[in-house]
């Protein structure tokens, strides 16, 4: 990893963000998160910050500007066929079961960390977090998967600056939010990943391997099957499909697209 000939602190960002509107917001917003003492929840695309010994916000790895959205110039646009409209019709049943199954149940609402000397954190192409890299000595605060083949108690899990809901019901698991693109090429088995393989947050849902999930890119209804053979921490998604899998949901595959989409299966 990079690092710049002088290291900038979070008082140059917004110097960092001329010229298109949505970066200037995204570091308006990264900047008074970061005075209210919050890890920002979007930076530019790639950037990647570290907490000092004053915790102090430092940019170690400067990013690129976010031009617009990616899943929006990327997105097959189609009508559904009457037999796509019946899955369709059936799977809002489904989902409202769900939801109604859990309208009694906890709502755990999972904030980010807070800031942390020697915390780095890792920005996605489209400015998300990423991913926490923990000091020694706080390791244990790291991304853990739970056992395979289990999940987090019943309830509602909301998380993440994309509006993240994983709701977990008696039989069934259901997971709304961002689905992102990941291109890793070994599994959670030693498994060599291939189109229409998928990864859970595993924190909160880790089915087994091999399960099977129905999914759907709610931007334009495109239904498609993934199988969970990975899992990871997810801090901004619900869902991340392996590479060109994302063409299966009408969407132009890129390192860095993602789409809101949602999942579910039984157990």
């Amino acid at each position: 990893m990079s690092k710049f000939s002088s290291i900038m602190k979070v008082a140059a960002l917004t110097g960092l963000v001329a010229g298109t509107v949505s970066v200037t917001e995204a570091s308006t917003f990264a900047s008074s998160q970061s005075q209210n003492g919050a890890i920002p929840t979007r930076m530019q695309a790639g950037t990647v910050i570290e907490y000092d010994s004053s915790n102090q916000m430092v940019i170690i790895e400067k990013g690129t500007p976010i031009v617009s959205p990616i899943a929006q110039q990327n997105t097959e646009k189609r009508t559904l066929s009457k037999e796509e409209q019946e899955k369709l019709a059936k799977e809002e049943e489904l989902v409202k079961q769900i939801k109604a199954e859990a309208k009694n149940l906890p709502v755990y609402n999972i904030e980010n960390p807070a800031p942390k000397p020697g915390l780095k954190v890792v920005y996605d192409g489209e400015g998300y977090i990423k991913k926490f890299i923990y000091p020694e000595g706080i390791s244990t605060m790291a991304y853990k998967a739970l056992p395979r083949g289990t999940r987090k108690p019943a309830g509602t899990y909301t998380y993440g600056k994309n509006n993240n809901k994983i709701t977990i019901a008696e039989k069934h698991v259901l997971g709304e939010g961002r689905f992102t693109n990941f291109t890793d090429t070994e599994g959670e088995s030693e498994n060599t990943l291939k189109k229409g393989d998928a990864a859970t947050k595993g924190d909160i849902d880790n089915p087994k391997y091999d399960t099977v999930l129905d999914a759907r890119n709610l931007e334009n209804d495109k239904f498609a099957n993934v199988t969970k053979r990975d899992n990871g921490e997810l801090p901004d998604a619900t869902l991340d499909i392996w590479k060109d899998g994302v063409e299966d949901f009408g969407v132009k595959w890129s390192s860095s697209v993602s789409f809101k989409g949602r999942y579910y299966y039984s157990f």
